[in-house]
């Protein structure tokens, strides 16, 4: 399974890099890679099982530092 989702998100890249590269803005090809790479990592730890870390516990950390 790990495999397979490799081989999709290096199809998405790829067929999406062309695109990316027409705009001629780098903003948007780092956006988008980034966006890419962080789906990539959800999904991967999904399939693995484990559970990523909900977003509340990073925003309850920002709050108790500033407070």
């Amino acid at each position: 399974m790990v495999v397979l989702l490799i081989g999709a998100f290096i199809i998405i890249g790829i067929f999406d890099y062309n695109m990316i590269l027409k705009q001629e803005r780098k903003k948007t090809f780092i956006i988008y890679f980034s966006l890419l790479i962080l789906g990539f990592v959800l999904n991967l730890l999904l399939l693995l099982n484990k559970a990523p870390l909900s977003p509340v516990i990073i925003i309850e950390k920002i709050v108790n530092f500033f407070v």
